[in-house]
């Protein structure tokens, strides 16, 4: 190989280290809300149709970060049907000391947004 084209790639390799390195000390500089943050989200109703359910289970976590993470049960309006809590594997009296829908659901958007 000639020596401009090997220093050349050296040069280019020097670079993408650098970007790499400051890349990487911003991340971490910033944080569990990073500057990279993917949701997934998992919601779970009280019925077995949208229509005559709400939310009960909230989840959301961050996929580059486990411990940015979301995880509440919300009390339902109107008690669970015995099929529901036989599929979703959770009891009326289970849920009776969560905090109401409404609690839990502003709390998952401001963590949703952040």
């Amino acid at each position: 190989m000639n020596d401009r084209l090997i220093q050349s790639q050296k040069r280019l390799h020097d670079s993408l280290f650098e970007l790499y390195i400051d890349g990487g000390l911003e991340l971490f500089q910033a944080g569990t809300h990073g500057l990279k943050r993917d949701l997934i989200i998992e919601l779970e109703t009280s019925a077995l149709t949208p229509e005559k359910g709400e939310i009960i289970h909230y989840y959301a976590v961050n996929r580059w970060d486990e411990d940015d993470e979301f995880d509440e049960w919300a009390k339902p309006s109107v008690a669970l049907s015995a099929e529901a809590e036989t599929i979703i594997g959770v009891t009326n009296a289970q849920l009776a000391h969560c905090r109401s829908m409404d609690a839990v659901l502003n709390d998952f958007a401001s963590f949703i947004t952040v």
